[in-house]
Parts: C-alpha cells; sequence; structure tokens
C-alpha cells in the first residue's frame, strides 16, 4: 500500500530506532517499512541493507550543523535588505554500542582482522562512504531518514564506565547525492497496519445555526477525529464506540449571512468526501 502520512497528532516519540547502512547510492527502500519488529523491519529494507547493530538509549542519534550563521545585509535605505546563504555542513552522530568487527571499522577508519580474530587497528585511518538509513520508531508509526551518502568515522573517545554501557561515537557526515542532501519522511504508519479512512454517508441536517448539534453518519468516525465545515472546525464532537456515527456543534464563522460550506470528517488516515451543509445565520 502507498504510504499513509498522520494528518492528526503528527508526533514522534522515538522508542525505539534502528539505523542501516548499504554501498553508497542503495536506494531508499519503498515506504512505508513494516515495524513491528527487527526480523520484518529487515525483510522490508532489504539486501543490501545492514542493521549497524545496539546504538545508545541515552544518547539517541544526535543531528549537528556547522556553518556561518546567515547575516543581513542593507543599504542606507534599507538596513535589511537580504541575508546571506552561508553553506551548511549537516552531520549524524551515533553511538554504536556493539563491539563487533564491522563496528569497529566504522570507528577506526578501516582495518583489517588478524589471524586469532581481534581487530587490527589502521595506522592511517580512512572515512568509509556509505548509504544510510534511519528508522524511529513510535509504536505503529515511524519516520525514516535517508541519505544516499555519507562518510562516516569516529568522533569522540572510548570510555571504559563500569555503571554504563560503553559506547563508540560515529560521525556521519552528509556528503549529498544525486537528489539532494537526504530525504526525511513525515510521519507514517507502518506497512501492516490496516488504513481505514473515513467515510460520510449522511448528515441528518443540511441547514442549521452554529451551536446546534448535527448528527453524522458514517464509516471508521473513530476519535480522534476533526469535522471540518469549510475552513471552520467543528466543536464539542462526540463519538460512538462503533465508529459509525457522531455529533457535533456547528460552528459561528467570522462571515455574515447564510453560509454554504463543505462537511469533511479529518482523522489520521484521511479525510472523508465532502457534504453539502449550509450555516443558517440570517432570520
Amino acid at each position: 500500500m502507498p504510504p499513509t502520512y498522520l494528518t492528526k497528532d503528527p508526533v514522534l516519540v522515538p522508542n525505539t530506532g534502528y539505523i542501516f547502512v548499504a554501498p553508497e547510492g542503495t536506494p531508499k527502500p519503498t515506504l512505508p517499512l513494516d515495524i513491528r519488529n527487527l526480523r520484518t523491519l529487515r525483510e522490508t529494507v532489504g539486501f543490501p541493507w545492514a542493521s549497524i547493530g545496539n546504538t545508545s538509549l541515552e544518547n539517541g542519534v544526535g543531528h549537528e550543523t556547522e556553518g556561518d550563521d546567515a547575516e543581513v545585509l542593507g543599504t542606507w535605505q534599507n538596513p535589511s535588505l537580504r541575508t546571506t546563504n552561508p553553506p551548511k555542513v549537516y552531520t549524524v552522530t551515533l553511538a554504536l554500542a556493539d563491539f563487533t568487527i564491522d563496528t569497529y571499522k566504522l570507528y577506526y577508519g578501516g582495518g583489517t582482522v588478524t589471524a586469532d580474530g581481534s581487530f587490527q587497528i589502521p595506522s592511517v585511518p580512512a572515512a568509509s562512504t556509505k548509504a544510510m538509513l534511519i528508522v524511529a520508531v513510535d509504536g505503529d508509526r515511524h519516520v525514516v531518514e535517508y541519505y544516499e551518502r555519507v562518510s562516516l568515522i569516529g568522533a569522540e573517545g572510548v570510555t571504559f564506565d563500569p555503571s554504563a554501557l560503553t559506547e563508540m561515537p560515529v560521525k556521519a557526515t552528509i556528503l549529498g547525492g544525486v537528489a539532494g542532501l537526504g530525504e526525511i519522511s513525515p510521519v507514517m504508519w507502518g506497512k501492516a497496519v490496516v488504513v481505514k479512512p473515513p467515510t460520510v454517508t449522511a448528515l441528518d441536517k443540511t441547514t442549521s445555526a452554529p451551536a446546534t448539534r448535527i448528527k453524522i453518519t458514517g464509516t471508521n468516525l473513530n476519535a480522534p477525529l476533526t469535522v471540518w465545515f469549510g475552513v471552520y472546525e467543528g466543536t464539542d464532537v462526540v463519538t460512538t464506540p462503533t465508529g459509525t456515527e457522531l455529533t457535533v456543534a456547528v460552528p459561528k464563522p467570522v462571515e455574515t449571512g447564510d453560509l454554504a460550506v463543505d462537511v469533511k470528517v479529518e482523522t489520521n488516515f484521511g479525510e472523508s468526501a465532502a457534504k453539502p451543509f449550509t450555516i443558517k445565520q440570517t432570520p
């Protein structure tokens, strides 16, 4: 199914996150992703994307910007004529928590494996260039960041702290690709979520005064939702457990006189088709 972006409450608390890397230039996987668990996510992300493993719970994923601030340029007649557009460098810092050969290569910038399986740190580190995918998950919703080309190498030093998981911070400098620096999705439902947009079959009134309650029947009329009367939001919405009807108070518009509007119901899954309605404001 195509991605369904949240139109109500499009906020995200990233309780879980996953980071994948692949050879530079690897295309972004088809959205949405199946985020039920790591196995289903790996299947929908597909080859050659590979998870980098565990990352810090405390430090998360840090986004930073480097570069000069915009300056205001002006003339004697107009002191604020325009602003400059200084170049920016965007970086993402990842606190890696897995002690694996692949993690060492990202942190130390290359390296080889010895005969006994140990990792040999290179004397001259070289950043690796890869594609990167960050998936931030909040229950059944998620946001996906995609970068066609990033340069990865260790950032700060590693500290062995007896009271905390040891982390290897790696900085990913975004290099950009054919279509720009990268892409980030709005908040969207996971692939496994059944998307049911609302439908409106009938209004019990087609003309009514402000503050009057009307009943709307249809399907998937479940909260959270908004009832629109043109550009005005209906108030005091009461839904039923079955999601087949609701009642709402007609809003008071700014305009005077009778006002013809379209009534629509909007939920996280989309909006219904419009039904004609008249807000009655004349005797």
